[in-house]
């Protein structure tokens, strides 16, 4: 006896009952791939953008830094020659310590806060859109009935 089933027939052509459903099928699936597709794309915007920020903010650190040790270098001895003709010499030394301490800690906080607006690099406005197009999605068959 021999069997012939068409399902094992690895060499068969599909039906048209196969055909018409994978047609279907991939006519369901497209806006869902193409919605995918545009929420990546805006992902990936929206991380280079942050990123950018990122950026900015450790170029500022840097330059912040080198501004500092560059003004320690170069101007501490002015100030301090400048404060000793008035105070003794270890006072006018504490003074433009300080000095320069300040100037270094506020530009640091400045560069620290650009790098914390861009890390880590959170897609949050397209996380909060593909949220929304969700639930409105899942919204819009129950309006129907």
């Amino acid at each position: 006896m021999s069997t012939s089933d068409h399902d094992d027939d690895p060499t068969a052509k599909p039906s048209l009952r196969e055909t018409v459903t994978a047609g279907l099928v991939q006519k369901a699936l497209e806006p869902v791939l193409r919605a995918v597709r545009d929420e990546v794309a805006s992902a990936r915007r929206e991380i280079g953008e942050r990123v950018d920020g990122a950026r900015t903010g450790l170029v500022l650190t840097g330059i912040a830094v080198g501004s500092a040790l560059t003004t320690l270098v170069l101007l501490a001895g002015l100030v301090v020659a400048l404060l000793a003709l008035v105070l003794p010499v270890w006072a006018a030394t504490a003074v433009t310590f300080v000095l320069f301490a300040l100037v270094t800690t506020v530009l640091f906080a400045i560069g620290i806060r650009g790098i914390r607006r861009g890390v880590p690099p959170v897609p949050a406005d397209t996380v909060r859109a593909a949220k929304d197009r969700v639930t409105h999605a899942a919204d819009a068959p129950a309006r129907r009935d």
